[in-house]
């Protein structure tokens, strides 16, 4: 809870967010100015706005998942969670073999809820099917990013009012 609270606030200092004392975060300007923060095992933390994810190649997903409140369809367009993730530089022993296997990201929502996705299921050298970091849903611009995972059967790893993604190193050497 305590590295969820920090997230939150490095992503406020740097995006308007204020933290109360509950820990949710309150919106004090415009929500496009709001950004997912790039951190963890990376060389160049950084945050991306909306339109910063904008001017990454973007892809387009139609997806079907089942959510509590039934089935849905979507189409979302994006940047390539490995396009977004790249750009901080994540750490990499280059002489392990497959040493992107043992990464991860840890994404996070505004409101706490937190998924994690593994490395190659994010890699084109491993997937066919990249993971999004989206910017719109069915041609309305989201307020925040969302974390959207194709071929996932249930809604359950989409993050919506996305604010962090962690890169970590599962092997624990960073």
């Amino acid at each position: 809870m305590k590295s969820l609270l920090h997230a939150l606030l490095v992503v406020g200092v740097s995006t308007g967010l204020v933290v109360g004392c509950s820990g949710v975060a309150h919106a004090d300007g415009p929500t496009q100015s709001a950004a997912v923060a790039v951190t963890g095992d990376v060389r160049k933390p950084r945050s991306f706005t909306i339109d910063e994810l904008r001017a990454l190649p973007s892809e387009t997903k139609s997806v079907t998942f089942e959510s509590d409140s039934g089935s849905q369809s979507h189409i979302y367009v994006g940047a390539t969670l490995d396009d977004v993730v790249s750009v901080a530089d994540p750490i990499v022993d280059v002489s392990a073999k497959n040493p992107t296997l043992s990464m991860a990201i840890r994404a996070t929502g505004m409101d706490g809820y937190t998924v994690a996705v593994a490395w190659p299921e994010i890699s084109p050298g491993f997937t066919a099917t990249p993971v999004l970091v989206a910017y719109t849903e069915d041609d309305q611009p989201l307020d925040r990013p969302r974390l959207v995972v194709p071929g996932d059967l249930k809604g359950g790893r989409y993050v919506s009012d996305l604010v962090e993604l962690r890169v970590i190193d599962l092997r624990g050497e960073h």
